[in-house]
């Protein structure tokens, strides 16, 4: 195997994209049976967690609640070559996510990505899409309480841009 493939496969083997086979030498079997590749990959997991948790508040707060945020984060390894600097990550992620099966967590994500580059000084003006009111949603992750029992459901837009006092602005369609 020349160095790239075995590189490759290591890679795989850390984001368990990689299936081991019996064509796989012996070296990359013993890697894959290791408790060292577990606790590599257990590593990989608890960073992307601690910075993200710290990045993607919003986000990270309400996957928390839908129970899926194991899994993002898993497919987040999975799926992306995250960069080491921390800086990139939450974009990154935040990214992967608006575009999430879920509504609610892919306009979250939306949101907290545009609020994010306009608070960096991006002059874009971003449009977020919502199917629920936006303003009980966005203040119950925000100050991480419950959800109001009852949330309008509706069409519904955040504006995000430097043109908007307090960068944010709520329409309803």
């Amino acid at each position: 195997m020349d160095l790239a493939t075995h590189q490759r496969t290591l890679l795989g083997l850390i984001r368990s994209t990689y299936q081991v086979g019996s064509h796989d030498d012996a070296y990359i079997q013993a890697v894959a049976r290791s408790k060292d590749l577990e606790e590599a990959w257990r590593n990989v997991f608890l960073w992307r967690i601690y910075v993200l948790q710290r990045s993607c508040v919003l986000t990270f707060r309400l996957l928390k609640r839908r129970q899926v945020l194991d899994e993002a984060v898993s497919a987040f390894i999975a799926q992306r070559n995250i960069s080491p600097f921390r800086e990139t990550q939450g974009p990154a992620f935040l990214e992967m996510l608006s575009q999430h099966r879920d509504t609610l967590i892919a306009s979250v994500a939306q949101f907290e990505l545009a609020f994010m580059k306009v608070r960096q000084g991006d002059p874009g003006s971003y449009r977020i899409p919502w199917n629920v009111e936006p303003s009980s949603i966005l203040t119950s992750l925000a100050k991480d309480v419950p959800f109001e029992d009852f949330v309008p459901e509706g069409l519904y837009e955040t504006v995000v841009s430097r043109e908007v006092p307090s960068l944010v602005q709520i329409v309803c369609l």
